[in-house]
């Protein structure tokens, strides 16, 4: 027997994790979406993965990019995490009007995460209704003093260590 839908999300509403934004630029023009399926893959050579709902917009254009950036964000960036996952709001003026830099191989990074790096695309793989992005970690920057924004049913906040 497999799980409904409406349990599977409620059985991983109960998992809290970490807020990222993903950028990448399709040919000139910038991307970006919010996503918490993030994870570290390996040390050597130093590689993450994301995972990316087929449906989305952004799916497509990441499709056809090389790189992309994985920007952690602090706990004071959670109106950037919900306009990133707004699908009405143009993530390309979204991103020019955020200050960022943009790597050698053209990924936009923000300034002011908890920490940012460029991924090259080095293999992508299906995972049911996503696509499962492999990444190798190629530069990245990091903030020392800054406080992660954590995602937990379905909201954000602040994480509180024991």
């Amino acid at each position: 027997m497999v799980a409904s839908n409406d349990l599977f999300k409620e059985l991983m509403r109960r998992f809290a994790a970490g807020v990222t934004l993903v950028t990448f630029n399709e040919n000139e023009k910038f991307g970006g979406l919010t996503v918490s399926s993030f994870c570290s893959l390996s040390m050597d050579p130093p590689l993450v993965l994301i995972c990316i709902d087929r449906k989305i917009a952004s799916h497509e254009s990441l499709e056809k990019t090389d790189t992309f950036g994985v920007n952690i964000c602090n706990s004071e960036q959670g109106k950037i995490a919900w306009d990133f996952a707004n699908s009405n709001i143009d993530k390309n003026e979204l991103i020019k009007s955020l200050p960022h830099t943009l790597t050698e191989l053209g990924t936009p990074l923000l300034e002011g995460c908890l920490a940012a790096m460029e991924c090259k695309i080095t293999q992508k793989y299906d995972g049911g209704d996503h696509t499962i992005f492999i990444g190798q970690v190629e530069e990245g920057t990091y903030d020392e003093n800054a406080e992660p924004l954590v995602y937990y049913g379905s909201g954000l906040g602040e994480f509180k260590p024991n």
